[in-house]
């Protein structure tokens, strides 16, 4: 549990968008991941035992990223218990929510003022073929140049992407474009099923070899294709958006909602009882 919660990223989004474009120009390659209280409850991070092989892998893998960003409020208020209680030694007590949905945009934007539209190449890889495509087609709308696109129910290798025809095709879509920062989006993941992190690991060595910035995004672009839609502003700001959510499509959500509620479980177990 103090590993996790020291490992998350507790400064700003500008800071986060400068840090990992620093580590991308000094190592030509970064990976960014993010986590929130699903994601604990269904891979049981916090637990010291009973894990399959599965959750001991992707927690080593989260606690090797270069940034692992907090998402949501529920891992916010677990940290600020935590930290309030003294149970890690982090310097600060509130978290930013560095969630994927609002992150990625923000990012991308801080590159394109940064260093101008043709520094940018992204690569997309994820859901489905339709989501995939309306996807492209947002993001291609502003202005970013996207140079390559594979959705996650083709024919070919899921777990060695980069293997038989896909290398050769990432090979042909980068050449070119060596003096761009190229970031690969990843989104093919849920709480039960950690596939995108997983994914990135065992291509690590091909995503040096390509000097990319992976950014692991979960449904981000199923967002992009408006299959699940934002909230409004206000709402989001007065921290209501999964209570949106939840109303606007239960069947989706709820279960989504409920892994938050879990918050107060581990709140009450870990850090009160001081239970494993």
């Amino acid at each position: 549990m103090h590993s996790i919660l020291e490992k998350l990223f507790t400064w700003n989004a500008n800071q986060a968008s400068e840090q990992i474009i620093n580590k991308y120009q000094k190592n030509w390659f970064a990976i960014v991941n993010f986590l929130y209280f699903a994601i604990i409850v269904a891979q049981k991070l916090f637990d010291t035992h009973k894990k399959t092989v599965t959750q001991k892998e992707y927690k080593k893998i989260i606690l090797k990223s270069d940034f692992l960003f907090p998402d949501g409020i529920a891992l916010q208020l677990y940290y600020y218990i935590a930290r309030l209680f003294h149970k890690i030694s982090s310097p600060v007590y509130r978290l930013n929510n560095l969630n994927w949905t609002d992150f990625v945009p923000y990012f991308l934007d801080y590159i394109k003022t940064k260093f101008g539209n043709q520094k940018i190449c992204l690569l997309m890889f994820g859901t489905t073929p339709i989501h995939l495509k309306k996807s492209k087609e947002y993001i291609s709308y502003k202005w970013y140049n996207v140079i390559y696109t594979q959705d996650w129910y083709s024919n070919f290798n899921k777990k060695k992407w980069f293997s038989e025809l896909n290398r050769k095709n990432v090979k042909e879509a980068l050449s070119g474009y060596q003096d761009t920062i190229n970031i690969l989006l990843v989104a093919m993941s849920t709480p039960k099923s950690p596939r995108q992190e997983l994914w990135t690991a065992d291509n690590l060595q091909e995503i040096k070899n390509h000097n990319l910035i992976v950014i692991n995004t979960g449904w981000l672009f199923d967002f992009w294709a408006w299959a699940q839609k934002r909230a409004p502003k206000l709402v989001r700001d007065i921290k209501l958006e999964r209570l949106y959510r939840l109303i606007s499509d239960p069947k989706r959500n709820y279960k989504k909602v409920l892994n938050s509620l879990f918050c107060f479980k581990y709140i009450f177990k870990y850090l009160l009882l001081k239970k494993d």
